[in-house]
């Protein structure tokens, strides 16, 4: 009986790690796609797009965030 419950618990332990892996991967690759486009839209003379531009800080700095925070744990991991 108690061999069912560790085998069960470590499962889900590596399930939900690799989840966390597939969530920070999209963040971060998400993260690049809006730092590229915040970078062309200012650069552009489109008042329009230049607006937009500053529109997309709102995601990327919680994207910012969560990036460092991978990043720090990543470090502590290594340490």
């Amino acid at each position: 009986m108690m061999i069912s419950t560790t085998t069960t618990s470590a499962t889900s332990t590596v399930i939900v790690t690799s989840h966390a892996v597939v969530f920070g991967a999209i963040a971060v690759v998400v993260l690049i796609g809006l730092l590229i486009a915040k970078e062309l839209l200012s650069a552009s003379e489109n008042e329009n797009a230049q607006h937009l531009g500053r529109f997309t800080s709102i995601a990327i700095y919680p994207l910012m965030v969560a990036f460092l925070f991978i990043v720090a744990i990543k470090v502590v991991e290594i340490l």
